[in-house]
């Protein structure tokens, strides 16, 4: 008994010390370690879906408002890179993206907020179909980034945050992995990317990614597993040549079963088995196609718009609040993708994480 004193004394006076009042002491601390110059980047590529086509709640924006407008819980740490695009339709039914307008802000970093509001230098980016995030239509939908980042500046107070974001409506996985149509991707790289990235290092910053987020499947609806997996295994491996990060966690939006849905049974009409049958093949640590570092995240309890196709805003949030707590674990274990520069550029594979010896110090 006395023992047991000893230590339940013990416990109070470490949890009282000067160094554990510093970091908390409890499940907010900050334990990831990164040095002074390293940065979290967060990367959302997909379709609609991935862009966030949900209608505005009214008690989710009161409740997203009431963080992101009061300055002692959103310190403005939080960026994310935005462009003036929109989408148009091709002659063979691909979607592609495409500058839009001049008279938007210009390209940069912008703080990043629970809805669209560019103008004033702060947005979540949402492209909405055809429209360009610049547009009235763009201001009333809403996307999973600003719940995400929310639980994400909770979680580690003080960290920066620099999101890359874009979403094509209706875009087909062709054009983000194929050799023979690859414009979106391209698109996101050259235009998003790479002057991303380049802005951060320019300015001393090393990029730590804390992870991909892929959420696309509908507009292949009709394809074969067969069709679909190898095209996401080669997403999946030029996500992991091409942006420098050859340790990168993807993480997969689970395509939704009509009936699966807890809230909307009717809900996903545009549903593809092939689709899924390939997303679970590369999770599984049973299947050949397996693929390390990949995990889907399970939406069947995430209410959908009346369309019964893309998330509403409880719905959408619930997500951004399910990513980022994958996130944050991941962040806590130690786990985010560490940067190759060389890799990056073009010059050389980096095979692990640390191994660039380009004169970046890693």
């Amino acid at each position: 008994m006395k023992k047991l004193k000893k230590l339940a004394a013990a416990i109070v006076i470490l949890s009282l010390s000067p160094l554990c009042m510093a970091q908390r002491c409890n499940r907010t601390a900050n334990p990831v370690v990164l040095t002074d110059d390293e940065v979290p980047v967060f990367i959302t590529i997909g379709q609609s879906n991935a862009d966030g086509s949900a209608f505005a709640d009214a008690g989710e924006d009161r409740r997203l408002s009431a963080w992101y407008d009061n300055p002692d819980s959103n310190p403005g740490l939080m960026k994310i890179w935005y462009r003036s695009c929109y989408i148009v339709n091709q002659s063979d039914g691909a979607r592609w993206v495409f500058d839009g307008t001049t008279e938007d802000v210009a390209p940069g970093w912008l703080n990043l907020y629970y809805k669209n509001d560019n103008l004033n230098g702060r947005t979540m980016m949402n492209m909405i179909h055809g429209y360009g995030t610049w547009s009235a239509g763009a201001a009333g939908r809403r996307g999973m980034e600003g719940e995400f980042g929310m639980h994400f500046q909770q979680a580690f107070p003080g960290k920066e945050l620099y999101i890359i974001k874009l979403g094509c409506s209706g875009s087909q996985i062709e054009t983000w992995a194929s050799s023979s149509d690859s414009h979106n991707w391209d698109y996101f790289y050259e235009n998003l990317y790479k002057p991303a990235i380049n802005d951060l290092l320019s300015k001393g910053k090393k990029p730590r990614l804390a992870g991909i987020w892929w959420m696309q499947g509908e507009g292949n609806g009709a394809d074969s597993k067969e069709h679909y997996l190898p095209l996401l295994k080669a997403l999946i491996n030029k996500c992991r040549t091409r942006l420098g990060f050859p340790d990168a966690h993807i993480y997969i939006g689970h395509i939704v079963k009509p009936g699966e849905s807890l809230t909307n049974p009717a809900a996903s009409v545009q549903y593809g088995q092939g689709v899924r049958d390939a997303q679970d093949a590369v999770v599984n640590p049973e299947d050949e196609n397996f693929i390390p570092n990949v995990s889907v995240i399970d939406a069947k309890d995430s209410p959908f718009d009346k369309d019964n196709l893309h998330w509403g805003h409880v719905g959408i949030n619930k997500i951004g609040k399910k990513i980022a707590a994958e996130v944050i674990s991941a962040g806590n274990r130690g786990e985010w993708a560490v940067f190759c520069l060389s890799a990056f550029k073009g010059s050389a594979a980096c095979q692990h994480a640390g191994t660039d010896d380009s004169g970046l110090a890693l």
